[in-house]
């Protein structure tokens, strides 16, 4: 029976081992989880920033060249 009663020990001894490493990892896989959601909402920021940029860019580049055919338009008139 003192076999049974250490291997009994031992089991639980493990167990509690286990579960404590298990609760541990899943301290760190939050936490990791945590850093990845705060990665990924700086990444969709980013990539608005840029579409935004871009589409900034474009807006500029159209009033760019109305305002270069004004600029035309005037000279010749004033010409």
């Amino acid at each position: 029976m003192a076999d049974f009663d250490k291997l009994k020990d031992d089991l639980k001894r493990t167990r509690d081992e286990l579960r404590l490493q298990l609760h541990l990892a899943s301290r760190e896989a939050e936490d990791e989880w945590g850093e990845l959601t705060a990665e990924w909402d700086k990444f969709l920021t980013k990539s608005q920033f840029d579409k935004s940029a871009d589409e900034v860019g474009e807006a500029a580049k159209e009033l760019g060249q109305r305002m270069k055919a004004a600029y035309d338009r005037m000279r010749k008139a004033a010409g």
